[in-house]
């Protein structure tokens, strides 16, 4: 029964978190739509990402943010040193500049976690061949201490072989 109440529990709170995320969006978007719209646009890229890669989506937008907001910096001035009005916003998106930049730091993120994996990938199968290698040079020198030849099979299992098959 205590369980069945902390999930509940839970679920309320997680329902309540969405509900004020959506507050304060609202209210963002309210009070400073300058600021929002210049925030909206350059984080396409990573929206795009989170909703179209089924595997790594949140990752990979998780590994955008910080490579976009770092772009971000320089136009989200620039709006506030024209008081964050909707009209310095869209001028300063107007500047293919800042979305192309913006944009491109975006990728540049997510190139930088799909440049990680694959090296994470690489190294894990050096560490495994080399493993191999190891656990091979193990059994050879096992064998050769045992005299034991590894191609060949216990008489035994030969014969037991020949039994099953039926002559033809």
């Amino acid at each position: 029964m205590a369980t069945s109440t902390t999930t509940a529990q839970q679920k309320r709170s997680g329902s309540m978190q969405k509900w004020m995320q959506g507050l304060l969006c609202g209210a963002a978007l309210a009070w400073m739509p300058g600021y929002v719209l210049i925030i909206g646009v350059m984080l396409l890229p990573a929206l795009a990402v989170y909703v179209m890669d089924s595997k790594r989506g949140e990752a990979s937008a998780r590994m955008m943010m910080p490579y976009t907001f770092a772009a971000l910096v320089h136009p989200l001035h620039q709006v506030w040193d024209a008081d964050g009005s909707m009209e310095a916003a869209i001028n300063v998106l107007m500047n293919p500049v800042h979305s192309v930049l913006g944009w491109s730091a975006a990728g540049g993120g997510w190139f930088v976690l799909e440049l990680s994996l694959f090296g994470v990938k690489l190294v894990r199968q050096f560490n495994a061949r080399k493993r191999k290698l190891a656990i091979e040079k193990r059994l050879k020198s096992l064998s050769d201490e045992w005299d034991e030849k590894p191609d060949s099979a216990p008489e035994s299992v030969v014969a037991a072989e020949a039994e099953a098959t039926p002559a033809t």
